[in-house]
C-alpha cells in the first residue's frame, strides 16, 4: 500500500513538472528519470554482474546426489580392501557389498584454489564496467546536448517567424496607403498584387516555420516527456571547462579492457589448481545372502591440470589480438575526430560571436534604411520594388543574427559533451 501511495505521489510530481516546465534545467533533469538513462544504468548493472560472475567461478561448489542403479552382474558399493573381502568370503553369513540393484546417495564438491585466467578476466570485466559508467554519462551528456540544441533551434524559429510576422504587418501598413494610391491612380492595380503575392509568400514560410517547430516541440517532448508550448530561456551561466577528451573514456577502458583479453588467453596455458571432494552412501541387498546392507565412503584431493595442447587456445589468442587492434584503432580515429571537432567548435564560437556582433549592427542600420525607404515610397520618390528590397534586407539580417545566436549554442552544447561537461552548470 506504502509503495501505491509513494508511486502514484511520483507521478504526480512529474504531471506537475510537465504542466509547468519553464525552463532549460527542469527539461534536463528530467532527461535522468527517462527509459534512456534506466537503460543505460540496466548496462552498467549488467556489467557489474559480468565480474560477479568470475568471482563465483572462484568459489566452492557443491552438491547433493540420489540414483537407483542396476548392472547386469554384482558391483561393489564401495571399494573394499581384499583383506576384508577375504573374511566375508569365508563367512557366508556376513552379506558381501556387492549387489546388482544399489541406492546411492551423497554429496560432492569442487573448489578452484588457482585459475590465473580467471583473475585476468576479472581484471578486465572491472575495466569494462567503468566503460559502461562512464558510457552512461556520455549517453546523459549527449542527450543534454540534444535537448539544449534543440531548444536553441526552437528559439531561432520563433524569432525568425516572429521577424516575418513583423514585415507582414509592415507590409499590410503599407498596402494600406497604396490601395489610396491605385484608387487615386497614383499607383497601378498590379501595385497591390506585388503586395498580395509577398504577404502570400510570407504566410507560406511562416507554416513551414510552424511545421519545424512542431518536429522540435515532438522532439523535446520524446527526450524528457515533457509538452512544452514554445521555447524556454536559454542564458550562459559558465563557460565549458576544458582539458582531456571525456567522450574518449569509454573507448580508453575499452582497449584496456581489450588488452587483459590478450593476457587472460595467454593465462589460459598456466596450471589450474583445483580441490575435489565427495561422500557416498551406499544401500542395497548382497548379492551372496540377500542381506541388507549399507556402506559409505568418502575422498578428498587436489588436482594440477596442465593444458599440452588445445588449438583453441591458439584461436583465441589471436581473437583476443584481433579485437584488441580494433578497438584501439577505434580509439585512435575518434580520439583525432574529437580532437579536430573541439578546435573546430573552440574556433567557430569565436567567430559565431563577432557574427552575432557585426549582424546586431546589421540589423540596427537596415531597420533605419527601412524607415527611409517607407518615407521615400510615400513621397514616391521609390519604387514599390526598391522598398520591399529593404523589408527583404531586414529579415534576412534578423534571420542571420537568430541563426548565428541558435549555432553558437549548438556548439557550446557539443563542446560540452567532447570535454564531460553537465550542461546543467552551463546553462540557465
Amino acid at each position: 500500500m506504502k509503495l501505491n501511495i509513494y508511486t502514484i505521489g511520483v507521478a504526480a510530481l512529474l504531471s506537475l513538472n510537465v504542466a509547468h516546465a519553464t525552463n532549460i534545467q527542469t527539461l534536463l533533469s528530467a532527461l535522468e528519470h527517462r527509459p534512456e538513462n534506466r537503460l543505460d544504468l540496466i548496462a552498467v548493472d549488467k556489467s557489474h554482474l559480468a565480474e560477479q560472475v568470475l568471482n563465483d567461478k572462484l568459489m566452492p561448489k557443491v552438491d547433493l546426489y540420489a540414483g537407483y542403479e542396476i548392472y547386469n552382474s554384482p558391483n561393489g558399493l564401495l571399494p573394499i580392501a581384499p583383506n576384508e573381502l577375504l573374511d566375508m568370503v569365508k563367512d557366508q553369513t556376513i552379506g558381501q557389498p556387492f549387489s546388482k540393484n544399489i541406492m546411492r546417495e551423497g554429496a560432492s564438491f569442487t573448489w578452484p584454489l588457482f585459475i590465473k585466467s580467471i583473475y585476468t578476466l576479472k581484471e578486465k570485466a572491472q575495466l569494462l564496467h567503468l566503460a559502461a559508467k562512464e558510457k552512461r554519462k556520455l549517453g546523459i551528456y549527449q542527450r543534454q546536448a540534444i535537448v539544449v540544441g534543440s531548444v536553441a533551434q526552437l528559439r531561432y524559429l520563433e524569432a525568425l517567424k516572429s521577424a516575418l510576422q513583423t514585415k507582414k504587418h509592415s507590409i499590410l501598413q503599407t498596402e494600406v496607403s497604396t490601395k489610396l494610391k491605385v484608387k487615386e491612380g497614383r499607383a497601378p492595380q498590379s501595385a497591390l498584387f506585388v503586395l498580395n503575392s509577398h504577404i502570400n509568400d510570407l504566410d507560406i514560410a511562416m507554416n513551414d516555420i510552424d511545421q519545424n517547430i512542431n518536429i522540435l516541440l515532438s522532439k523535446i517532448e520524446s527526450l524528457t516527456n515533457i509538452v512544452l508550448k514554445k521555447s524556454v530561456a536559454l542564458h550562459l551561466r559558465s563557460r565549458v571547462e576544458k582539458g582531456e577528451i571525456f567522450a574518449l573514456k569509454p573507448l580508453h577502458e575499452k582497449v584496456e579492457a581489450s588488452k587483459k583479453g590478450i593476457e587472460a588467453a595467454s593465462d589460459a596455458y598456466y596450471p589450474s589448481v583445483v580441490t575435489k571432494g565427495s561422500y557416498t552412501y551406499s544401500q542395497a541387498d548382497a548379492y551372496n545372502n540377500y542381506k541388507r546392507v549399507n556402506e559409505h565412503f568418502g575422498s578428498a584431493g587436489i588436482f594440477v591440470t596442465m593444458p599440452l595442447f588445445d588449438s583453441s587456445k591458439g584461436t583465441a589468442s589471436e581473437e583476443a589480438q584481433l579485437a584488441y587492434l580494433q578497438d584501439q584503432t577505434v580509439y585512435e580515429q575518434t580520439k583525432h575526430n574529437l580532437t579536430v571537432q573541439a578546435k573546430q567548435l573552440s574556433r567557430e564560437i569565436q567567430l559565431l560571436k563577432h557574427s552575432i556582433v557585426l549582424s546586431q549592427k546589421s540589423v540596427h542600420d537596415q531597420e533605419k534604411l527601412l524607415k527611409i525607404a517607407k518615407v521615400s515610397l510615400a513621397n514616391e520618390e521609390s519604387t514599390q520594388e526598391e522598398y520591399l528590397r529593404y523589408e527583404d534586407a531586414l529579415a534576412n539580417a534578423k534571420a542571420n543574427l537568430y541563426r548565428f545566436r541558435a549555432k553558437e549554442w549548438q556548439d557550446i552544447a557539443q563542446l560540452a559533451v567532447i570535454y564531460g561537461n553537465d550542461l546543467k552548470g552551463i546553462v540557465k
